[in-house]
């Protein structure tokens, strides 16, 4: 699902630490973004990153059309993009 807010847009994303999947996550985030700007930056909505405890974390996120990108969730929520592997 991705719903519009402002520029940028509202996704339900898969997140996997490691090859584990734990659960779904709604972000916000411009996808057009990411292709231009390796400094895009986004952000999760809920708590729910703090009950899985992913703060400093790297994890991968994978959009409904399989689309898969690496960031690591900051405090707050902020979410930005780091090297796979």
């Amino acid at each position: 699902m991705s719903t519009e807010l402002e520029d940028r847009h509202i996704h339900d994303v898969k997140v996997y630490d490691s090859e584990n999947l734990l659960g779904y996550l709604s972000v916000v985030i411009n996808r057009d973004e990411i292709k231009d700007n390796p400094s895009w930056r986004g952000n999760v909505l809920g708590s729910d990153y703090l009950v899985w405890g992913l703060n400093h974390r790297k994890v991968r996120l994978e959009f409904e059309d399989g689309v898969e990108l690496y960031v690591v969730v900051r405090s707050g929520g902020s979410i930005a993009p780091v090297a796979a592997g």
